[in-house]
């Protein structure tokens, strides 16, 4: 078995000066390191996040990973980002409920699991064999049925990690009582960074890691150069690997109702490839980020009637008036901002609807559906995960769950119910203490270290996991993407910010921003220093 090197331990001890604890406020001290080689800073990362970062890595990756100090995050003071390895972005519910499907357990279990394994859990739920994957059968949900559900619902509570609902113990009722009546994985992880939507919803779906699927982040480099964002277009062809739904679905002849009720095409992989794969149908998908929910004009369906909703309407003025004041906004924010509970029961409300009207578990063929409440991630970003806009939207998820469930009990009756997250949150700067990492800042900063032009810039695009270069401008600078990773990890926190720092950070300006910057042909040379292998042990979970 391959264990973490002696080298890798030297460097994490004689690196730094101080340290966070992954979840908690900036430690004390200095948070300097000596060495600003990016096979060195690599190298001293945790082996688990070091995974998790190998886990989430392609050639679709950006051209410089940067690794934040926890709990720094990429964004501002006001808004907040998760894209990151540490445990309080990775550990999400995992829950399974189905009367006679899924076992009781009283109380959530502590085996590892990650969201890779609803793959092949499904798989046995519904008697189907799926291809072997990396996502490993979870043994302990599966009651003794000679019988598969009808219905097979997967519901993602976007950006509702563990870390959010152990903030609000009383908001969530109903997933409290699924725990207890079905199995619940306490210490369920995500189990690869980015742990950013795309990413992760397609891991859900192919039950592998992005270093398989190739859906690495929100924006990606094309075969030709290009970044962009992943699924434009709806188009999935750069998920390569099938989904649960795309399998089940050719494997039954294509009889199952296969669908998705989603925000935007971000979460497409966690349903599949529709008609464009051999021996596909068009599975049904809708949109509801825009006011009339949108349906993709290719490899996909929807019913008709979908088309006629138009937002949230009616649930928006019952929300605008329950604080006594019709003013167009809720907790004094504007009501179009997608962050509230109105958008919540319309979703709902949407569902609902388009369970009962298709005909979803009505008869014994299996049929699968899969939706995303990504309001919980909205109003995390928007007003923080401690806020009471956040508690307010996951007490209406949760009144939806209830409402879900009453629906199934009541028209459908054999079903499996599995929650999970996407991955989970960050608190804000101010009750973390953490440095909001500036990226246009940033940006800036790479442009005058290696003095490019304004109509020639480096950096292609900025992300929240790091730059992606322009090639052919590196080339003609002679400048490397090694060379952008040292200049980043000696960046510190004062190079961030124009004029006198903010209040509580004016002792701070020395501290390193990153852990780690390092380039794509510097991460092959940091897995040896760690590992031994360019690739992490075989029995490396977490």
């Amino acid at each position: 078995m391959r264990t973490w090197s002696l080298v890798a331990i030297l460097v994490l001890l004689l690196g730094a000066t101080a340290c966070t604890d992954d979840a908690g406020r900036a430690g004390s001290g200095k948070r300097t390191y000596a060495s600003n080689d990016g096979v060195e800073r690599g190298c001293a990362l945790h082996p688990r996040y070091l995974t998790r970062i190998w886990r989430g890595y392609s050639e679709a990756s950006e051209d410089v990973t940067t690794v934040p100090q926890a709990p720094n995050y990429s964004g501002a003071f006001s808004v907040t980002s998760h894209s990151g390895p540490w445990d309080y972005v990775q550990n999400v519910p995992l829950v399974f409920y189905g009367p006679g499907h899924v076992k009781a357990r009283g109380a959530p279990v502590r085996d590892p699991a990650s969201i890779i394994d609803v793959f092949p859990t499904v798989g046995r739920l519904i008697g189907v064999d799926l291809p072997e994957r990396e996502g490993k059968i979870l043994r302990k949900v599966a009651a003794n049925s000679s019988t598969s559900p009808r219905l097979v619902l997967v519901i993602v509570w976007d950006g509702v990690g563990r870390n959010v609902l152990e903030r609000f113990p009383d908001a969530w009722p109903t997933l409290a009582r699924l725990e207890r009546e079905g199995t619940s994985y306490l210490n369920a992880l995500v189990g690869s960074s980015p742990s950013i939507t795309p990413a992760t919803h397609s891991s859900l779906g192919t039950g592998a890691y992005p270093r398989e699927h190739g859906v690495t982040a929100i924006q990606v480099r094309r075969p030709n150069g290009d970044v962009s964002f992943a699924f434009g277009g709806s188009d999935p062809s750069e998920l390569r690997l099938t989904t649960f739904g795309d399998i089940i679905d050719r494997k039954l002849g294509n009889e199952p109702l296969v669908g998705s009720l989603a925000w935007i095409s971000w979460h497409l992989g966690m349903l599949g490839h529709g008609s464009q794969i051999q021996g596909g149908d068009e599975d049904q998908l809708a949109f509801l980020r825009s006011h009339h929910i949108r349906v993709p004009k290719r490899y996909y369906s929807a019913p008709d009637y979908l088309k006629t909703y138009n937002g949230p309407v009616k649930e928006s003025r019952k929300l605008d008036r329950a604080d006594g004041e019709v003013d167009g906004k809720w907790m004094d924010n504007p009501m179009e901002n997608h962050d509230n509970p109105a958008y919540v029961e319309y979703q709902t409300k949407v569902l609902l609807r388009f369970l009962r009207d298709e005909g979803y578990g009505s008869d014994d063929v299996p049929d699968l559906f899969l939706t995303n409440y990504k309001m919980s991630d909205n109003a995390g970003h928007q007003y923080g995960i401690d806020s009471p806009q956040v508690e307010a939207v996951i007490r209406a998820q949760d009144r939806g769950l209830e409402e879900l469930i009453e629906f199934l009990d009541r028209d459908v009756g054999d079903y499996v119910v599995i929650l999970t997250a996407d991955h989970g949150s960050t608190p804000f700067a101010k009750t973390s203490g953490a440095w909001p990492v500036r990226q246009g800042e940033l940006a800036r900063d790479i442009e005058r270290e290696f003095g490019t032009s304004k109509d020639r810039p480096l950096v292609l695009e900025t992300s929240a996991v790091g730059p992606f270069l322009d090639h052919d401008v590196a080339k003609d600078l002679g400048v490397s993407a090694g060379d952008v990773a040292r200049f980043l990890n000696g960046y510190k926190i004062r190079d961030n910010w124009s004029g006198a720092l903010p209040d509580g950070y004016e002792d701070r300006g020395d501290e390193n921003v990153f852990s780690a910057a390092f380039s794509r042909d510097q991460f092959p040379r940091i897995m040896r220093c760690a590992f031994g292998s360019v690739e992490p042990p075989d029995d490396m979970r977490g």
